[in-house]
């Protein structure tokens, strides 16, 4: 059932050889350090990186996460695990952008930036223009501390302007 789900989501699967998913997964399970059944989740919930250079675009996204958040190397595989489709994201057209607007929204505090993205991951997953950047203004505006963003950005709209309200 999970291989069918696999196949459903990226079909070109198959176009790649046994070769080349061996090194992905050898990549993921002894560089990277991932459990197996974190390397499962990686490959269940974002099947594409199988279609990345794993030496060139996926470890470029790797260090690019370690290093723009200050992560150990525990932490990178929280981060990874917690939100795999990372990985299949564009390092200057996503990544980069979310980071530093983050970093200015947390006015370059790195020890709360970190933990807020490792108590929510998927938080660079959000659009930046559609939901960080109006959920953080708002946040800021009510004047409470950025790391709520971990509470507010999964809130619908109304749930969201609801729990601004109460927090004032």
């Amino acid at each position: 059932a999970e291989f069918r789900s696999i196949l459903l989501k990226f079909p070109r699967l198959m176009t790649h050889s046994l070769r080349k998913i061996k090194h992905l997964v050898g990549y993921l399970r002894f560089e990277l350090g991932l459990t197996g059944s974190q390397v499962k989740r990686v490959l269940y919930q974002a099947p594409q990186i199988i279609g990345l250079n794993t030496d060139v675009s996926l470890k470029a996204k790797v260090e690019f996460l370690r290093d723009s958040l200050n992560l150990s190397d525990h932490e990178l595989r929280r981060v990874v695990s917690g939100m795999p489709t990372l990985l299949v994201l564009s390092i200057d057209g996503n990544l980069r952008p979310k980071a530093e607007y983050l970093r200015n929204c947390f006015d370059g505090n790195e020890k709360d930036l970190r933990e807020t993205i490792l108590r929510l991951p998927t938080l660079l997953g959000y659009s930046l223009d559609k939901r960080i950047q109006p959920r953080m203004t708002a946040i800021l505006q009510s004047e409470l501390k950025a790391g709520s963003i971990t509470v507010g950005i999964p809130m619908k709209e109304d749930k969201f302007d609801a729990w601004l309200v109460g927090r004032k």
